[in-house]
């Protein structure tokens, strides 16, 4: 079973991208991989990896493994952050 998740990240078009979370590429991490997109490129109906995506579209890539415990650190501080972000909306 495919337990990997992407997210579009489409709200600023200079920033947008996608973020892949997924568990076990090593033992006992969480892997994450971020993609920036070129900003001219319209991703709000695209997919990495479909047809249509242009080869030249990926402008940068990082690849993180987390420790179970920086996961769930990363959770509670994007828990904070959403809170904050809500409360000043």
């Amino acid at each position: 079973m495919d337990m990997r998740s992407k997210l579009r990240c489409n709200v600023i078009h200079y920033r947008k991208g996608f973020i892949e979370v997924a568990p076990g590429i090593h033992d006992g991490c969480i892997n994450i991989e971020a993609w920036r997109v070129h900003p001219g490129l319209d991703i709000s109906n695209r997919e990495i990896g479909d047809g249509s995506f242009p080869d030249n579209a990926i402008t940068g890539n990082v690849e993180l493994e987390l420790s179970i415990a920086a996961a769930e650190d990363l959770i509670q501080t994007l828990t904070e952050a959403v809170a904050k972000v809500k409360v000043r909306g």
